[in-house]
């Protein structure tokens, strides 16, 4: 099994800073510029990201051609060796790797049931690859394939994803970490609490030696995926990604010299910026098609927009987000609602609704 690798041939960061808000009786240690820990070991949660980025490839192939509802059956339960070079290209693993691994989507994902009708939606829609669509009739406009509502189900799996996959896994790694135990060191993978912080920082899908100022090539096996690709793109204004990432890094030497006020500091901050991260997405994605007149962009955007909806219900316990903020998205932006009406709609109100709640409950988030 390949896992990102943390022998480093580029230093991002060589200077090394002191911790600091640590008990007296905690010893003085050092915050690495990299995620550069001998025994971090998250094989798990890059397996994981990759058949995710394969999934959601094969989804996509659906304005091209029909889908086969066996195919996304075996990549979503990793059976039957459905991952191939097609699917998986230029990223960690290979797809034997993947195929081998004996993880899955399907255990692996949060409301598994949601995200596997919207693929499984997207299969039944593929058969109008080839068909003329419209309001109220599924098929294909310019480039992209939607359904009667104007929705693109591989837009929704793969923004989705970045809450019910992604978000939920951080999320629930960090919190085992508080209780885990730090004292008995496992083979290659550190003490318990060291390697559920380490599987969490996986699943955020950055590299170790993650550069904010880098622009990332798309055939760069170590590019940042899942909500790591969105931090230089969405997330660049609330610079979401060198929050994190110094955050992981400070909370992974704070576990080991067992400071346990910086570990927590860390964990949420973690968790307040990846669900910020989400929200500007989300932001961007119902703001930007208010300023078009090409009704595909305004579509694909608005599908976007509902995929982060979909993600924005992993958020942490302690989101700023209210319930009942959340779920008047959700009657906004959520699944099964007529994206036509929307942007058909000349003041988008209700798009001017959701930009509301969210900078309400975020602050600003996009220039």
């Amino acid at each position: 099994m390949k896992k990102r690798t943390l022998t480093l041939t580029v230093i991002v960061c060589s200077v090394f800073v002191s911790a600091c808000d640590k008990d007296d009786d905690i010893a003085p240690y050092d915050v690495p510029g990299s995620y550069n820990f001998s025994n971090a070991e998250f094989a798990e949660a890059t397996a994981s990201i990759n058949m995710w980025q394969g999934f959601q490839f094969y989804l996509g192939r659906s304005a091209s051609r029909q889908l086969s509802q066996d195919t996304v059956n075996y990549l979503w339960n990793n059976t039957n060796n459905g991952f191939t070079n097609e699917f998986i290209t230029n990223l960690p693993n290979t797809a034997v790797q993947l195929n081998a691994s004996g993880f899955k989507l399907s255990t692996n994902t949060a409301d598994p049931a949601v995200i596997k009708a919207m693929a499984d939606s997207m299969v039944v829609v593929s058969q109008f690859y080839n068909t003329a669509g419209a309001e109220g009739k599924p098929g294909k406009q310019g480039s992209r394939l939607f359904n009667f509502a104007g929705f693109e189900y591989n837009q929704g799996v793969a923004k989705g994803m970045m809450g019910a996959l992604a978000l939920s896994k951080v999320n629930a790694h960090l919190d085992a970490a508080v209780n885990a135990d730090n004292n008995t060191v496992m083979p290659g993978k550190g003490t318990a609490m060291e390697h559920e912080w380490d599987l969490a920082f996986g699943y955020v899908g950055i590299p170790a030696n993650y550069d904010t100022t880098k622009s990332y090539a798309g055939t760069d096996p170590e590019r940042p995926l899942a909500i790591g690709g969105y931090f230089a793109e969405r997330g660049k204004y609330i610079k979401a990604g060198g929050i994190i990432f110094e955050a992981f890094r400070k909370g992974r030497a704070a576990i080991a010299a067992k400071d346990y006020k910086v570990r927590d500091a860390a964990s949420a901050t973690i968790k307040e910026y990846l669900e910020k991260t989400l929200a500007a997405a989300c932001y961007y994605y119902v703001t930007s098609p208010q300023a078009k007149t090409d009704k595909v962009a305004q579509l694909h955007e608005l599908s976007e927009g509902c995929g982060f909806i979909v993600a924005l219900k992993h958020r942490a316990s302690t989101s700023k987000l209210s319930a009942s903020n959340y779920q008047t998205l959700v009657g906004i932006l959520g699944l099964n609602q007529n994206l036509y009406a929307l942007i058909n709609d000349a003041s988008f109100t209700k798009l001017k609704q959701v930009q509301q709640i969210l900078t309400t409950t975020y602050g600003q988030l996009q220039p």
